[in-house]
């Protein structure tokens, strides 16, 4: 929607580059089947050739505002994972926003001089790994503030240092998830939302924490749309352990998608569903070898 893309080219995607991917699966005939119904037939071994299913993780509000359209004027399904502690709380993803604007500055220097969370002194951003640095000591101090409020508090004063207005940002949305009304007018593009954990984390130390998650994800999604069934996860950032498969058929998860590449068949365990990765700056040539399986067979024969 703005310049997310370029920023972080791994997790949004622009328009332009969308509508070209979802143009080339109609001229190939590709069937895009729901992924209820494609993980269904893929396990009763009757799936047809070339099938996929689009999935889209986190759930951004750009999901509503570009993907959508897109695909229902396609009339592409598909799936959206949704973490639900932003779409409740209505606010930037706090992580994304800080990294966003210390990308975003041209300043070269700045003063913390009044700062609370850094000591008095000028720090030179020309160097990028002193800029990281001082991105994740900002975020360590704002993710161990009480409540969401103080890090909207501290994001703008951040964006002063930085020259970088915060209204601006919370204005374009680009770092939001979803509304709940957004969620629900999904529907009518064939979108399907399913779980995603709450605050985007899923223990592997800890059972009762990743059950947590997926209790608070399921219980806000289901006060959104109170119709919909959840049995669908997709693990948060790709990570994922053979271990939290008990764990996941406890909490009546039906199939769970990692960030793995490759192609998905019946002797794919179901907690550990392949996919392909799009993003702004994977080629496009890259994206039909993935979709034809033609890389899926190069990554085999080595």
């Amino acid at each position: 929607m703005g310049d997310e893309a370029v920023f972080r080219p791994k997790l949004f995607i622009t328009r332009e580059v969308f509508e070209r991917r979802m143009a080339f699966l109609r001229r190939q005939g590709v069937r895009v089947l729901p992924l209820d119904q494609a993980v269904n037939e893929m396990y009763e071994g009757r799936l047809p050739d070339n099938s996929v299913s689009i999935t889209i993780d986190d759930g951004f509000h750009s999901v509503a505002g570009v993907a959508a359209p897109v695909l229902s004027r396609h009339g592409f399904p598909s799936t959206v994972y949704v973490t639900s502690y932003y779409v409740k709380h209505a606010v930037p993803v706090f992580r994304l926003v800080v990294q966003y604007m210390f990308w975003k500055t041209g300043c070269r220097r700045i003063s913390f001089v009044g700062c609370d969370w850094h000591p008095d002194g000028e720090i030179d951003l020309s160097n990028s790994s002193s800029r990281e640095r001082l991105a994740e000591q900002c975020i360590r101090h704002g993710e161990a503030l009480e409540d969401e409020d103080q890090r909207m508090r501290l994001c703008k004063q951040l964006g002063q240092l930085l020259d970088v207005p915060f209204q601006g940002i919370v204005e374009q949305r680009i770092l939001h998830l979803m509304t709940p009304e957004e969620l629900r007018g999904l529907r009518a593009h064939a979108m399907d939302v399913q779980l995603h954990t709450h605050r985007h984390r899923f223990p592997l130390d800890s059972e009762a924490g990743a059950r947590q998650e997926i209790e608070d994800n399921r219980r806000s999604l289901a006060e959104w749309l109170p119709s919909a069934q959840f049995v669908h996860f997709c693990y948060p950032s790709g990570i994922w352990d053979s271990r939290q498969w008990q764990c996941l058929d406890a909490m009546g998860v039906k199939s769970a998608t990692t960030c793995v590449p490759g192609l998905n068949s019946a002797a794919t365990p179901r907690h550990a569903l392949h996919r392909f990765l799009d993003g702004d700056d994977i080629h496009p040539l890259e994206f039909e070898a993935a979709v034809s399986g033609f890389s899926d067979l190069i990554m085999r024969r080595m």
